[in-house]
């Protein structure tokens, strides 16, 4: 038997394959569709999957800051963009601002220098020793620094009170002192009240040596004796009260001991007596003067020295003298 591959092109070749197929699909079916399907197996429960745990902590909650509302921006002449209506709220942005005080600035430390300074210094006026209420005025010629700081500088003023040395014949200087600030800026007029005393200075600036009389205490200066006419007087009145003593007449008188000379009670003795007393007097007040008066210190100006203070140079302790107030009524209108 031949298979007609003609028959399957033509009309009713492709009609029986149709339903051929149709009916194949038929029995499948009913064949397959009654069968139940297999009961798939029970689904085990899967472990539970361990959780994070959550500690909670209990704290101080911070209060609610009230928070104002920010003004709302008015509009730009000619600029472009939505306008907010007339009595909505603008957005409030979730920002909070916590204000603290602000630190209190570190102290400044204070410009000092240790106890013993040597101040170069250099006097203005002329020192008489006859006149101690002369004040020494002096300017500082080096600048006296500390700890990478100047505390006092060149060209301050210092004063203080001459009094005579007259065992050493120089004038000695000690006791309180005065710095005076005399430059330019706020520290101009600032007062400053040291303890200290005046030590001679001897120094070349050109060769760089020192004096043999360099750091002693007082100041050396030129000595000016005055005392020669008195010293003749001295003598002259020594002379006389020893002479007018032999030129009195005396009397013998017998004693215990013997014979003794004593003066006669007569008028020419009493008044030359007198006159002794009168010229010893005189001789013992000239002497006083003479070692009072019989020399003076004069010191030049522009003497070197130093300033050798006693203390700790303190510059916060610098005060500026208050203004005198004027004691005189305002004039009348």
């Amino acid at each position: 038997m031949t298979f007609d591959r003609d028959f399957l092109t033509s009309p009713t070749g492709q009609v029986v394959l149709v339903a051929a197929v149709l009916l194949l699909g038929v029995i499948v079916a009913h064949r397959y569709g009654k069968a139940a399907p297999a009961a798939l197996p029970a689904a085990k429960p899967a472990p539970a999957a361990p959780l994070p745990q959550t500690l909670i902590r209990g704290g101080v909650k911070f209060p609610a800051v009230a928070r104002p509302a920010p003004p709302s921006p008015s509009p730009v002449p000619g600029s472009v963009g939505p306008t907010p209506a007339p009595g909505s709220k603008a957005p409030v942005l979730p920002l909070a601002v916590f204000v603290t005080a602000p630190e209190a600035p570190a102290a400044p430390v204070p410009t000092t220098a240790p106890f013993g300074r040597l101040v170069p210094c250099q006097t203005v006026i002329a020192l008489e020793s006859n006149r101690l209420e002369t004040p020494i005025i002096g300017l500082v010629t080096e600048d006296v620094w500390h700890d990478g700081k100047c505390v006092i500088p060149a060209g301050t003023e210092v004063h203080g009170r001459a009094a005579l040395d007259r065992a050493r014949e120089r004038i000695a200087a000690q006791g309180q002192w005065r710095f005076v600030w005399r430059t330019k800026g706020a520290d101009n007029g600032l007062e400053l009240a040291v303890d200290a005393l005046v030590l001679d200075r001897e120094f070349d600036g050109e060769s760089h040596m020192w004096g043999e009389h360099d750091g002693s205490a007082g100041l050396r200066g030129q000595v000016v004796r005055t005392g020669d006419d008195r010293e003749l007087k001295l003598f002259a009145a020594s002379f006389l009260a020893t002479a007018t003593s032999a030129l009195q007449d005396s009397r013998l008188t017998n004693g215990l001991l013997g014979e003794a000379s004593a003066p006669a009670a007569t008028a020419r003795n009493a008044l030359l007596a007198g006159t002794g007393a009168i010229l010893r007097e005189y001789a013992q007040s000239m002497r006083e003067a003479i070692a009072r008066d019989g020399f003076y210190l004069r010191v030049p100006a522009g003497k070197p020295f130093y300033l050798y203070v006693t203390q700790t140079l303190d510059r916060s302790q610098a005060r500026r003298a208050p203004p005198i107030a004027s004691s005189s009524a305002p004039p009348r209108p």
